[in-house]
Parts: structure tokens; C-alpha cells; sequence
């Protein structure tokens, strides 16, 4: 049925978008995500002069770098993977170089870790496999739309009216 299938995607996806933590499907655990193709064969320096100021993007050698660091393969599809225009890898890499992205409304905007710490790492490799996983999604994901919008449409004047209650704010 159409509606079990969108359910079934839904469920997968919110899964892969909360980082494992909600709707963990039968067999994994929380937070245990699908390992992806992208692995880190050069790590980011641990120094402070290795903190990285910049990233880069090679569409042929499938790479991502990272100040002297390399995270491969990277497809080219993940690497400009976007939600309603949010650039979801570029985004998360800005807030993370040496100088940060965002405004700065306090001196705590200001602190920042002085070296590339191990978590970003493990956390980058995390969002590859999470976005990876979410493109191979998508022909599942197109062709349920297809069907969707292939699909019976209901009209407002079928549906039924709720009453003056069912409209109410819910009480505390």
C-alpha cells in the first residue's frame, strides 16, 4: 500500500536525520548508523598550526580535504548535497575551520577549540554516511512521489468539518 511504503521511508529517513536516535529500525541500536563508502586515509593535524583555515573539493579523485587532511571517496552528488538550499556538508565544514561561520553575538562565540579535535572527525564520517545514505534514497523516494501525485486526490468539500471542540487550543 502507498501509505505503508511512505511510512517506510519516513521512518528511515527521520532515523538517518537524527542521527540514529529516533525510530531505530528492528536490528540496529541507537545511534548505530550504516557505515558509508567515505573513509579518512589523511587525518587532520592534531596541532594547533594544523588547525585547518579551509576546505576543498576534487570531483575527479572523489576527495574531500580538509586542511592537509583527505576524506575519500566523496561523490560529487554527496559532496553538493542540499536541503532548501542549505548547503548540508559545506554548512557543517564553515562552523568548523579555524576562523567558525555564524554571527557573533557574545564572547562566548568566541571560544573555540584550538585544534581539530578527534570528534570532528568521527562526526564528519557520520554526516557522509548519514547524507550518503539519504541519495541512495532517492530513487525510492522520486518514484513514491510519482506515485503520489499519480495517485486519487481528495478535495476539501469531502472531508469532514471539525466541530468548534476539535478546533480548541488543547488544554494544559
Amino acid at each position: 500500500m502507498l501509505f505503508e511504503e511512505a511510512v517506510r521511508l519516513g521512518k528511515r529517513l527521520i532515523w538517518l536525520h537524527t542521527y540514529g536516535e529516533r525510530l531505530v529500525p528492528e536490528g540496529f541500536r541507537a545511534a548505530q548508523l550504516p557505515h558509508g563508502r567515505a573513509r579518512c586515509p589523511t587525518p587532520v593535524g592534531t596541532t594547533p598550526d594544523a588547525y585547518p583555515k579551509t576546505y576543498s573539493y576534487d570531483p575527479v579523485r572523489e576527495e574531500l580535504r580538509i586542511g592537509a587532511g583527505v576524506f575519500a571517496p566523496v561523490s560529487e552528488t554527496v559532496r553538493d548535497y542540499r536541503v532548501s538550499g542549505l548547503d548540508v556538508l559545506g554548512s557543517w565544514l564553515d562552523y568548523r575551520m579555524r576562523e567558525g561561520a555564524g554571527r557573533r553575538s557574545s564572547a562566548l562565540d568566541r571560544i573555540r577549540p584550538t585544534v581539530w579535535p578527534a570528534a570532528f572527525t568521527e562526526e564528519l564520517l557520520r554526516l557522509l554516511w548519514i547524507i550518503e545514505n539519504t541519495v541512495a534514497l532517492q530513487p525510492e523516494l522520486s518514484h513514491l512521489l510519482e506515485q503520489v501525485i499519480a495517485g486519487e486526490t481528495l478535495h476539501g468539500k469531502d472531508l469532514p468539518k471539525p466541530s468548534a471542540d476539535e478546533r480548541a487550543p488543547p488544554k494544559p
